[in-house]
């Protein structure tokens, strides 16, 4: 099936998008059912933690960045095309989303006429949140750590979290999905920063490292950190 129920907080996404391609002078027929397809897509089967109130919340801390630290994104719309494509599609067992998503988000915005230069910053944007370890720069700090944000919440949304990331992998056996979740845990944990950028880091470091230490030794001890 293509997607199991209307889609989360549809009409707020539906509301941003909208205003979204005001800014950019491409508020058209074509634009509107981008973004109805987008919202489509981002509740396919199975997502559970990859959907549409993801993208909320990836949007709702865009807003919070541009409302606390104005004038701190080079180009603001980038980064919001970004957070609408990033996950555009998400199949679990792929490891193509982000290089597919990614190809959507410029082939749309080239079609639309928009400058080839904010399409490829999209496009580059959607690769940087694979999440390999390396060097970031400028908006895509603020890409990649807006998309980390959920590692920093509550303890009571971080076992959420980890509940809906399991309920996505549920084709993978318990114990090689405790030895690949484990790793994934254990390389954040492993790096200087988990956030790039002070914002982030100063209100989530500390709770991400807590809750993904936490997480690690549910896995170690055969439990999900529930």
């Amino acid at each position: 099936m293509p997607w199991r129920r209307q889609p989360a907080h549809s009409a707020e996404l539906l509301a941003h998008w909208q205003a979204l391609g005001q800014a950019l002078g491409r508020d058209t027929p074509t634009w509107r059912a981008e973004g109805r397809r987008l919202l489509r897509s981002w509740a396919r089967w199975p997502r559970a933690y990859h959907d549409t109130t993801h993208l909320r919340a990836c949007l709702r801390h865009l807003q919070a960045v541009q409302d606390h630290q104005p004038g701190a994104l080079h180009n603001p719309h980038a980064v919001a095309l970004a957070l609408w494509y990033h996950d555009a599609i998400y199949w679990p067992w792929s490891g193509q989303n982000e290089a597919r998503s990614a190809d959507w988000a410029r082939e749309f915005l080239l079609n639309q006429g928009l400058p080839t230069t904010l399409a490829e910053a999209v496009h580059q944007h959607v690769m940087d949140t694979r999440h390999t370890p390396g060097p970031l720069t400028g908006d895509a700090l603020w890409v990649v750590d807006i998309d980390l944000a959920i590692l920093g919440q509550s303890d009571a949304v971080y076992r959420q979290f980890e509940r809906n990331v399991r309920r996505e992998y549920f084709f993978v056996r318990w114990p090689r999905y405790v030895a690949g979740r484990s790793a994934v845990l254990q390389g954040f944990l492993e790096r200087p920063h988990i956030y790039g950028t002070g914002y982030f880091a100063q209100r989530y470091e500390a709770q991400a490292r807590a809750n993904l230490q936490q997480a690690l030794r549910a896995l170690g001890e055969g439990r999900l950190y529930t």
